[in-house]
């Protein structure tokens, strides 16, 4: 293996310079609430890396929301609702070296019932997180993807907003909302109606991405296509974020993951 890939690999990847494998970096795990404080061991290092977790209750009857927790804010995010942001206290005690702690709220650790949770462990060419404070004018904000995203979800933290979503399928004057069930909408703002790059991506006079004053997150997806640096020698892709159009009957499809309008994550066989 070349000398300089293995010092990416190094700078990236695990203590000894090792490449990540997905093990590493994303984690869906099913648990049983047990109605109190609840340790999830899923192997993912959110301590000292940083990431997100994402928790859903999936029992039958169970119409509870989706919960979002980033370790760069101490607080809770529901991807389904314009809502600001809310404290972590009882929902989220920790993030730790091989997973996460729960607190005892029902809505997470309800005794006898079924939850899953979604873990991303921040890498470069797999995820970031990033948080930043509108200016309310045209600007970038910097990412450490080290490769152009595939997927951009923002949302204001500190006041009620909409979930953006950036798609690199859907063009730069283009925005979907994940908490809606809205179709495209156009708009030279939201993105200033330009790419994302291997280091930035832009933001316009927007509310939904970059109102003066105002806190925001953004998820940054990365996509591999030939380029990834992962795997037992460091060059297998991970992650792809693609599209297809439905032809309205059964098709030819392939494996893959995406979301859904209304913040699942979903197991998804593309074309």
């Amino acid at each position: 293996m070349a000398t300089k890939k293995k010092m990416l690999q190094a700078a990236a990847g695990n203590a000894g310079g090792e490449a990540l494998d997905i093990t590493d970096v994303f984690s869906t795990y099913l648990y049983t609430g047990n109605g109190s404080t609840q340790t999830i061991t899923n192997d993912i290092d959110l301590a000292g890396e940083g990431g997100l977790v994402w928790v859903k209750n999936r029992g039958t009857g169970n119409a509870t929301w989706h919960y979002l927790f980033d370790t760069e804010r101490n607080a809770g995010l529901y991807s389904n609702s314009t809502s600001a942001e809310f404290s972590a206290t009882g929902f989220l005690n920790s993030f730790n070296s091989n997973g996460f702690e729960l607190g005892g709220t029902v809505l997470l650790t309800e005794s006898g019932k079924d939850f899953a949770s979604w873990t991303f462990r921040k890498a470069p060419k797999f995820f970031d997180v990033v948080t930043y404070t509108g200016t309310g004018s045209a600007r970038t904000i910097s990412h450490s993807l080290n490769t152009t995203p595939g997927l951009i979800i923002c949302k204001p933290t500190s006041g009620s907003g909409q979930w953006a979503v950036w798609h690199r399928s859907n063009g730069n004057n283009n925005v979907l909302y994940l908490n809606l069930n809205y179709s495209n909408s156009f708009s030279n703002t939201v993105w200033n109606n330009t790419a994302p790059t291997s280091t930035v991506f832009s933001v316009g006079a927007s509310a939904a991405g970059n109102e003066s004053g105002v806190e925001y997150v953004a998820y940054l997806f990365a996509h591999n296509d030939g380029d990834g640096e992962f795997g037992p020698d460091g060059d297998q892709d991970m992650i792809k974020c693609g599209s297809y159009t439905g032809n309205g009957s059964s098709m030819a499809l392939r494996l893959t993951w995406g979301l859904n309008r209304s913040g699942c994550w979903l197991r998804t066989l593309l074309a």
